[in-house]
Parts: C-alpha cells; sequence; structure tokens
C-alpha cells in the first residue's frame, strides 16, 4: 500500500526560499554533497552568491571612506572587500547552511542597523535597503512557516480553535475602520479576503493544512474522481486491469449508495476508495461551516465503509475547493487531503489529444494524476493516458 510523501525539504537555508523555492527533489548527484551540509537550494545560492558579497563589499567601501575618505574607499574596496570575505567566510564557519546564513544574517544586520544611526555620507545606502528587504521578506516567510507549523499541532487543528480565529481575525479590521475611516476597515476585509481565497481556491495551497501532491515509490498514480458511474466504472476497471495499472477512486457517497455492487467490484479489482464527499457540493464547499463540512465527509465514509467494508483513508475535496474547517474535520475522521500534481480538466473539456498530452508529459514517479469519470471522454481520456504512461 503506497504512502503518502512529505513534501521533501528543498534544500534552502534562510526561511524565503523554504516557503517559496518550490519542493523539487534534489538530483541523484547532489546526494554526496548533500549529505555533507554544503548545499543550497539553486536560486537560493544565487540570491546570497551576490547579496552578500555585495552587502560586504558595501560595508567594505563605507569604513574605508570613514577612514581614509573617497580615494581610499575606491581604491581599497575591491582588494580589502575580497581579503574580508575570506576571512569572515573562515572565522563565522558553520557546518550546515543554516548555522552559516544565521551568522551572516547577524553581522549584516548590525552594520545595516549602525549605518542607519551614524551615516558617513559614502553612497551605501543602496546596500542597507537591499539588505533590509532580504530580512523584511524572510521574516514574512518566517511567518508562513509559523503557521504552517500551527495549522498541524492538534491544539490548533480543531473547529473550535478555528472559529475563535475566525472571529479574532475580524477585530484588527474593525479597529482600522473606526480609528481611520471605512475605507481603511475595507481595504483590511480585503486583504482577509485574498488570503482566504487563496486556502479555499487554490487546489494544493497549505495554507489551511498540508495537501499531498505526490506518493512514495515508484511510478505515477491515477487518481479518478465523481464515481462509481454504472457506464464508466466498469470500462474504466477494465482497462486498468489490462494495462496491470491501479487507481485510487475518488468516490461520492450518494453513489456509493446508489451503486454499492460498483464500489465493491472496484476494492475487489485491488484500487481503492477515496472520500469525495457525500453530495459533491462543488459550488458550495468552500462556504460550508463546520457542521456541514463535518456531515458531507463522515456520511462519505460511512457510506464506503458500510458498503465495502474498507474505510477510506484519502479525502479530496470537490473541485479542490475546501474551507476553513475540512482539516479539523480531516484530522477527527483520520484523513489526509490530497491534491494532484497534474490535471486537465477533463470534466469540463472535450479535447482527448491536450488532455492526454498535458496529463502526461514531464510526468515523474509518485506524481498523483486527476482524471475524472461520469463524462463523455472518460474511457477515452483513461486509454490515452495509461498507452502515454506505458511508452515512458
Amino acid at each position: 500500500m503506497r504512502k503518502l510523501e512529505r513534501p521533501p525539504h528543498n534544500r534552502a537555508a534562510t526561511p524565503l526560499f523554504q516557503v517559496f523555492g518550490g519542493t523539487r527533489k534534489a538530483p541523484a548527484g547532489d546526494a554526496v554533497v548533500m549529505a555533507r551540509g554544503a548545499d543550497l537550494h539553486r536560486g537560493e545560492l544565487w540570491v546570497l552568491a551576490l547579496a552578500v558579497p555585495l552587502v560586504t563589499g558595501a560595508a567594505v567601501f563605507d569604513g574605508l571612506w570613514r577612514l581614509g575618505g573617497p580615494g581610499l574607499a575606491w581604491g581599497g574596496v575591491l582588494p580589502c572587500a575580497f581579503l574580508l570575505l575570506h576571512v569572515l567566510a573562515f572565522l563565522l564557519g558553520g557546518r550546515r547552511p543554516e548555522k552559516q546564513w544565521r551568522r551572516w544574517e547577524l553581522l549584516l544586520t548590525g552594520w545595516a542597523i549602525w549605518q542607519m544611526l551614524a551615516p558617513a555620507g559614502s553612497g551605501t545606502g543602496w546596500a542597507v535597503a537591499l539588505w533590509l528587504g532580504i530580512l523584511a521578506a524572510n521574516a514574512v516567510a518566517l511567518v508562513c512557516l509559523l503557521w504552517q507549523a500551527l495549522m498541524i499541532l492538534p491544539a490548533f487543528c480543531s473547529t473550535r480553535f478555528r472559529w475563535i480565529v475566525a472571529v479574532l481575525v475580524q477585530i484588527p479590521t474593525i479597529v482600522l475602520g473606526w480609528r481611520y475611516g471605512w475605507e481603511w476597515g475595507v481595504a483590511g476585509q480585503a486583504v482577509l479576503a485574498a488570503v482566504w481565497a487563496c486556502g479555499t481556491f487554490l487546489p494544493n495551497s497549505s495554507l489551511f493544512g498540508p495537501v499531498f501532491r505526490r506518493l512514495e515509490g515508484e511510478d505515477a498514480l491515477l487518481s479518478i474522481d465523481d464515481g462509481p458511474d454504472p457506464v464508466d466504472t466498469p470500462a474504466l476497471l477494465d482497462l486498468l486491469d489490462r494495462h496491470g495499472k491501479t487507481a485510487v477512486f475518488f468516490v461520492i457517497g450518494d453513489k456509493v449508495r446508489r451503486y454499492p455492487e460498483l464500489a465493491r467490484e472496484i476494492v475487489r479489482r485491488g484500487h481503492e476508495l477515496g472520500n469525495h464527499t457525500m453530495t459533491h457540493p462543488a459550488g458550495t464547499m468552500w462556504c460550508a461551516g463546520s457542521a456541514r463540512t463535518r456531515r458531507e465527509v463522515v456520511e462519505c465514509s460511512r457510506a464506503i465503509e458500510e458498503v465495502t467494508g474498507v474505510k477510506p483513508r484519502w479525502f479530496r475535496a470537490p473541485a479542490g475547493h475546501r474551507n476553513w474547517f475540512t482539516h479539523p474535520v480531516l484530522r477527527e475522521q483520520g484523513l489526509e487531503l490530497v491534491g494532484w500534481r497534474k490535471r486537465a480538466f477533463d470534466a469540463v473539456r472535450r479535447d482527448v489529444p491536450w488532455i492526454v498530452k498535458r496529463l502526461t508529459t514531464d510526468v515523474r514517479d509518485g506524481d498523483i494524476l486527476l482524471l475524472h469519470e461520469a463524462t463523455p471522454i472518460a474511457k477515452e481520456v483513461l486509454e490515452g493516458v495509461l498507452a502515454g504512461l506505458s511508452s515512458k
């Protein structure tokens, strides 16, 4: 039984790239370097390789300016900066990139503060602004990391806590509107709405809790939503048998009740059933409260278990639109929220070649592919995807 894969560490030392640097795995050739703790996220490496020498050089330039004026500063900045970078790299040390970053951060931040308190007119204000901008970006990313950590703690991943948060986040916008005028209150609400929309409507957003897009092990995983269907399910099962593939069918509870034999047949043929809510409220799941969210999830799991004897372990929200209360309910039910790495909107589009190409291009081991049944093209899409994956 394959397991969901936790997002791999992206080799970043700074919070900014830990949050926004992506999660692509390191190439196998990097394994030795990573084991020695001498690697960074590739984008981060470029940023720090440019920013740290530039700011250090500006600090050297400023120091020489204070000592001997413009002539000494312009004439000595390159050799002195080159020497200082090597000396500091030796003195600061740090076996891991995270420690190295923290020491450089502390040193250059100290210089930036001193530069603001005692400016010398050396024209290095740009370096101070650059470094403070990097610090500000990392501070925002650190808040994101702390938020993500809170979202998975049992004490915070509860319906009661999320109701409290939903009320408390309104207080700052009310204060803004009362203190500075309604325009500020509306602006605060707009910011809250934008953040909430990202966590709700971006299918793979982890703002409200973890969403899994990959699996451990080899080969991609086919996931098929919106069944069971009396026309499509038997045909899809035959195709999967013919190619020797297994899939996860994210089924709707009402349909499981309506077609119990199909649900049992899916399990009998070696496939897995996932929870896709009881009624598939694709247009309203995003605004559901805690009671309705719990009802949709719990009743679907109950239907699957009563019909097949198997308790589902994965959940997928209708259209990928979960809500603020989804993760606490899933935690109560022992379910994990599953997204996807590749989708082709086959539930609404009818261009089979385009759909197949989108689903089978650049597929990696562990990727989760999203398909649908109960559509006019379900069989053609799965047949094309299976052929495309086999050819690779």
